[in-house]
């Protein structure tokens, strides 16, 4: 009984037949019969032979590994990504590694370095909040490691996949004032962050559609749980006539709603709140949130395509956009 990992020499001397031959036989080589293809690849699916995927990397000088580097591996959104690119890269005959930098630049250069000692065969980013210096992606550039960005990406002609940002804080801010709101808060993402501007040029442009000025006091820079309970506390405080906030994600959106039932006031018949992303929790937790779907399984097998096209054969960079839906519940209803 064979202890080991079946090779194709413990094939060829069972069948008592050349390496080479086996090797052609399950190649499905034209050279070598019918009757020796079918005896050799029986005898391969009985032992459960699997070919060296190492070895067969460093005769490619392909690993058939694609990296993944995310900002937070415990978001809904970005696990949703991560779905998405496995889903094609399998189908595709890839492997996945999955990398998390935790927000920090520092952190997203050495995985990048990992990147080219793990000879992988493409990335697929989504940056993190401090990354304003791209010099980390430009050296896996120069050593033909192709990149694909996804939602947080760079201004620059690269391959990326975005989110329709400003569309769907449009629509969001939108549906709060067709719901009767007029002094409309918005918890915001950095302005460093393309994400950030897109959606805060969304507010601005949904408001301006229905003449109503825009307020600087009432834009925050907010982006997690912990500060929307801080911030939307003195909002509220601050501003007797709030009725309703557009929170750059879900869970800032449920902060915000923890806020104002602390200060007595009630969602969504006094303050309106609508989040972004659709995450879980957003239909989980009381009142169930309003929410833009950003899709993430589907922005994650865009990216996965883009970036097996942009290994196949060199090509122009290319933007796609992922459009956004609102779904609507009961924060806002």
């Amino acid at each position: 009984m064979i202890k080991h990992q079946v090779t194709i020499k413990d094939i060829a001397k069972i069948l008592g037949i050349s390496v080479s031959t086996v090797s052609r036989a399950l190649k499905d080589h034209p050279d070598i019969s019918i009757k020796t293809k079918k005896v050799v690849q029986d005898l391969a699916k009985e032992l459960q032979y699997r070919p060296n995927e190492i070895a067969l990397s460093l005769k490619s000088r392909k690993s058939k590994i694609i990296g993944i580097i995310v900002p937070k591996l415990v978001h809904h959104f970005f696990s949703s990504v991560i779905e998405g690119i496995e889903n094609i890269a399998y189908e595709n005959g890839y492997q996945v590694m999955i990398y998390n930098s935790g927000e920090s630049y520092e952190r997203e250069i050495q995985l990048s370095s990992s990147i080219l000692n793990f000879r992988l065969d493409g990335l697929i980013i989504s940056m993190s909040k401090e990354t304003t210096d791209f010099s980390h992606f430009d050296k896996l550039d120069q050593y033909g490691i192709p990149i694909v960005f996804f939602d947080r990406v760079p201004d620059l002609p690269v391959n990326k996949v975005i989110f329709d940002d400003y569309q769907g804080a449009f629509d969001a801010v939108s549906h709060l004032i067709k719901q009767g709101c007029r002094t409309i808060a918005h918890l915001s993402a950095s302005e460093q962050m393309d994400i950030g501007r897109k959606r805060i040029e969304g507010y601005k442009a949904a408001l301006a559609a229905n003449n109503i000025p825009f307020n600087a006091d009432l834009l925050k820079e907010c982006d997690t749980f912990e500060d929307a309970v801080l911030i939307a506390a003195i909002l509220i405080q601050d501003n007797p006539h709030l009725d309703g906030i557009f929170a750059v994600n879900d869970l800032t959106g449920i902060g915000a709603t923890n806020a104002i039932r602390q200060s007595g006031r009630r969602v969504p018949e006094d303050i309106k709140v609508i989040g972004f992303t659709n995450e879980i929790s957003s239909a989980v937790c009381a009142p169930s949130l309003s929410t833009v779907d950003q899709r993430g399984v589907e922005m994650g097998e865009v990216a996965c395509r883009l970036l097996l096209e942009s290994m196949a054969k060199e090509q122009p960079s290319q933007t796609k956009v992922v459009k956004a839906d609102l779904i609507l519940r009961n924060s806002t209803l």
